[in-house]
């Protein structure tokens, strides 16, 4: 298992979301905005706003559950991810590389 402080992971999100294509910012923002999600005419028609309102919340502070659901999400390869109260650590599988939804 390899392990990565809270910062780090919320700033590994950050630059996914930033590279990420259309469809996943989709995902990834009716994730964090499951109460109001994005629809697919939304996110063509302003996908730099969709991606700005993602990094916004992002950089506003995300709690340790967000980090994790959006971890799934951006790395589904990583089904094993959790969080270490004791270090406030994320911890993921470390012999599968993180493969961002974005080329």
């Amino acid at each position: 298992m390899a392990s990565i402080q809270r910062q780090a992971a919320v700033d590994k999100l950050t630059e996914s979301v930033e590279a990420a294509h259309l469809d996943d910012l989709i995902e990834i923002y009716n994730e964090l905005f499951p109460e109001e999600p994005t629809t697919e005419e939304r996110a063509t028609q302003n996908p730099s706003v969709i991606r700005r309102e993602i990094i916004a919340h992002m950089t506003n502070g995300l709690e340790v559950e967000e980090i994790l659901d959006l971890w799934n999400v951006i790395f589904p390869a990583h089904r094993d991810v959790w969080f270490n109260e004791d270090d406030g650590t994320i911890h993921f599988d470390e012999n599968i590389e993180p493969a961002a939804m974005a080329d």
